[in-house]
């Protein structure tokens, strides 16, 4: 986003700009931390046990997401947009 927007921007939106670099940066932190700790185990085992060495190359890809489910995701983004309409009215 570009300096000269900033004032177009309304607080919702910048409330929700903030909070997701928060939350990608917690992210990060926690990456960091899986892999350093995976780096400590592979150090133990590369110091005291390098013959029962665990194989991370071998690893399974993680789990599977389920299928999406484009109806639903719309219809759920539908209804977030709508509440959001509503609730950007003013009463008298």
């Amino acid at each position: 986003m570009h300096h000269t927007e900033f004032w177009q921007v309304s607080l919702r939106e910048y409330d929700l700009i903030t909070r997701a670099r928060i939350k990608g940066k917690d992210a990060e932190f926690t990456a960091l931390r899986v892999l350093n700790q995976e780096l400590g185990i592979l150090t133990q085992f590369a110091f005291h046990d390098p013959k029962n060495m665990p194989d991370f190359t071998k690893a399974s890809g993680g789990k599977k997401h389920a299928g999406r489910n484009k109806k639903a995701e719309l219809a759920q983004l539908r209804a977030g947009l709508m509440n959001m309409h509503f609730q950007s009215k003013k009463g008298p």
